[in-house]
């Protein structure tokens, strides 16, 4: 089993590094430096050049008929497309990779494979970084579509690919549930998706090594959102139903990177890493999953792979009871560890543990935190356990959430120690219980409250857990409040990683606290919302409305699926805003919000006000598209592209001492800037829509204000 050294979660979001001690530190490498010759494409040109800056390619073949050199560069217009299959030839180095990349000014350059399989297809290179490219694929999810392929087979070892900063979308590749050819379909051998990585081969061992899938946006694919597949993959753990699958010997992937990607919309899987060693899939965001697939998808796992770590991913919106749980640890794995993550919202449930015929052995799953997840806390399948350890998690079900918080379907021995989580649940209606009988699983120094305790539990606790913010699909309402019966209330786990989910240490020796929290008791938050009690069609209790009376009701939350209702907000023909005071704080406070525009042309604002109305701080999702903010007063453009219809988690952590303030979007920090000049203490959050005619609409939900001392 990998042990892992990780990092505050404040500083993943400046470094976005956290990685596994088997793991080499693999910041996001620098585009690379033009050594070579660099080639223009522009699919706009009436005719077509030599490959220069002023006389560009003006087809993909042009470029596809060269054999690029270690330092070359194929760089695309911005604001053109072009139609087929992008594939270029030659490798680069180490030292001087090929880079494919964007030039001039607008939006990203697209390839639109306009009927062929793939967008960009890598066939066997090395040392290639592909970068800043819109891709599609459409289809009629009967046959392979890929946005980008990277395949290889009798290779050999294939180094230093890199796919970062591209936007992947409308790729509608084959579906079993468009097919009559099985669950099988759209995945492992000819898969589809919006980055689907391949080895195949029977002579030469083949594999990827080092590979990064980088700050990618992938939205509206069909199977899967991230997939890796070998037919190299027979082990001495694998499972029976693979057997026919995996034609070659143990040839693993090595140190994949999966960091910082952005999902939305997909069919089927949304990462999904087969077959690999030291993969590490960090800080990635995925929301709506298992849409359109028809057979079982998960939202992110793991399958015949050694010592892959899991960790600050938030999964939600998993739309099926098959499967559906928002993280896996499948068959033939040994070492997987999934620590820090967040699930909410997901209609199959939490986690899945797949064996079958082989032990899935050695796992970890640790400081996570579930909410309001449907169907399954734990689902095992059949098979054995082995060496398993899941502890210092926090699983939340509100009123009407039906969950199963472990489910066996086994015979098989489960080896788990259940150590150290808090299973919660408020509210009158909804089924909760157990399905589970194997005296193997050990059930010790959990908190259970207002759920069943299960038969043989040891050193259980039964008081309130008192989180900060309940309901929230926010994991900082989930930290302990005074008084918690899960403060103290744990005991220590050997090889624990040192750090809770937020970042703060678990005590070295002593009673440690239960849950995914371990910080001692955080003081009350004056705001804590969730409209979930206010009638819908009504403005929300404690806040004051001004302009049109129906610019801000409460009613269903926008995100099909997801828990609860929302705040929606209309635009009109005049502004109007909604506001919430608290008592005014000159200390270091915590503003959270999780904002969904249904359009990218019309802004929202979240506020930061005074007493007196005056503005502390300013965030919007702007007119243009990006993200702003102000600095001092004068609002800033941010060069984050915001997408339409998914929920983003927006943070203000106002800091009065030093003047500043700090921004984060979609987990991940977007600037630091100061407060306006002359302001006084925070003391009210302000949602504001701008006057429109075009009937902007928006939502806000789950909105935290949180003192950070008291």
């Amino acid at each position: 089993m990998s042990s892992t050294t990780r990092k505050p979660r404040a500083l993943l979001a400046l470094a976005a590094a956290l990685t596994a001690v088997a793991l080499p530190l693999t910041p996001a490498p620098a585009a690379a430096a033009a050594t070579g010759t660099a080639y223009y494409v522009d699919c706009a040109a009436t005719a077509d050049g030599s490959g220069s800056q002023t006389a560009p390619f003006n087809t993909l073949a042009d470029v596809d008929a060269l054999t690029l050199q270690p330092g070359d560069s194929v760089l695309f217009d911005r604001g053109t497309t072009c139609l087929g299959s992008f594939t270029p030839h030659g490798s680069g180095t180490a030292a001087a990779p090929i880079l494919v990349d964007a030039y001039g000014v607008g939006a990203l350059p697209a390839i639109d494979a306009n009927g062929a399989a793939q967008a960009v297809l890598l066939g066997g290179e090395s040392y290639v970084q592909v970068r800043d490219l819109s891709l599609s694929a459409p289809g009629d999810n009967t046959t392979a579509r890929r946005g980008v392929y990277v395949y290889a087979a009798d290779a050999g070892t294939l180094p230093g690919i890199v796919l970062q900063d591209l936007d992947i979308h409308d790729v509608r590749g084959a579906l079993p549930s468009k097919t009559t050819t099985g669950n099988g379909t759209g995945k492992y051998a000819n898969a589809s998706g919006g980055i689907v990585v391949e080895a195949q081969g029977s002579t030469t061992p083949t594999a990827f090594a080092g590979l990064q899938i980088l700050d990618n946006r992938i939205h509206a694919v069909d199977r899967e959102g991230i997939y890796t597949w070998s037919n190299w993959c027979q082990s001495s753990r694998l499972a029976a139903f693979w057997n026919t699958l995996c034609t070659a010997a143990w040839t693993p992937y090595t140190d994949l990177v999966v960091r910082g990607n952005l999902l939305w919309d997909i069919g089927g899987d949304g990462i999904a890493p087969m077959t690999g060693q030291n993969t590490l899939v960090d800080h990635n965001t995925l929301r709506g999953f298992h849409e359109r697939s028809g057979s079982p998808n998960a939202g992110m796992w793991t399958a015949n792979s050694v010592d892959a770590t899991f960790q600050y991913n938030d999964t939600s919106g998993g739309h099926s009871t098959s499967d559906g749980m928002a993280y896996d640890v499948d068959h033939s794995t040994d070492g997987v560890v999934f620590q820090d993550n967040l699930s909410h919202d997901n209609q199959g449930g939490f986690f899945l543990l797949c064996p079958y015929n082989t032990p899935t052995s050695d796992f970890v799953i640790r400081d996570n935190i579930s909410v309001n997840d449907s169907a399954r806390g734990f689902q095992v399948c059949d098979g054995a356990l082995k060496n398993g350890q899941i502890y210092g998690n926090t699983l939340y079900l509100a009123d009407g959430v039906s969950q199963q918080i472990v489910t066996e379907a086994t015979s098989a021995t489960l080896d788990v120690k259940f150590t150290d989580n808090a299973v919660v649940r408020h509210g009158s209606t909804g089924t909760v219980g157990w399905t589970l009988s194997d005296p193997a699983w050990v059930n010790d120094h959990n908190l259970f409250y207002d759920v069943p305790v299960p038969s043989g539990a040891t050193n259980s606790v039964t008081g309130a857990p008192l989180f900060n913010g309940r309901e929230l699909a926010d994991p900082y309402g989930f930290q302990l409040a005074a008084g918690s019966a899960a403060l103290s209330a744990g005991v220590q786990v050997s090889g624990n990683g040192g750090l809770d989910y937020f970042g703060n240490p678990v005590p070295a020796t002593g009673a440690v606290d239960i849950g995914a929290y371990q910080g001692g008791a955080v003081c009350a938050p004056p705001v804590a919302e969730n409209f979930n009690t206010d009638p819908a069609g009504a403005a929300p209790t404690g806040w004051t409305g001004s302009g049109a009376a129906a610019s801000a009701l409460v009613g269903a939350d926008p995100a099909a699926g997801e828990y609860g209702n929302s705040l929606l907000l209309a635009g009109q023909t005049t502004d109007s805003t909604i506001t919430r005071s608290f008592a005014s704080s000159s200390s270091d406070i915590r503003i959270d919000a999780r904002l969904w525009a249904g359009q990218t042309t019309s802004p929202l604002g979240l506020h930061v006000l005074d007493t007196n109305g005056n503005p502390v701080a300013q965030f919007s999702l702007a007119a243009d598209g990006n993200a702003a903010y102000t600095d001092n007063g004068t609002w800033t453009d941010s060069a984050f592209a915001y997408p339409s219809g998914i929920w983003l988690p927006v943070s203000l952590v106002l800091h009065p001492a030093s003047g500043t303030y700090d921004i984060y979007v979609d987990n991940t920090e977007l600037a630091t800037a100061r407060l306006t000049t002359g302001s006084g203490p925070a003391a009210q959050v302000r949602l504001r829509v701008q006057a429109s005619s075009l009937a902007p609409a928006f939502a806000a939900d789950d909105i935290l204000v949180q003192p950070l001392s008291c």
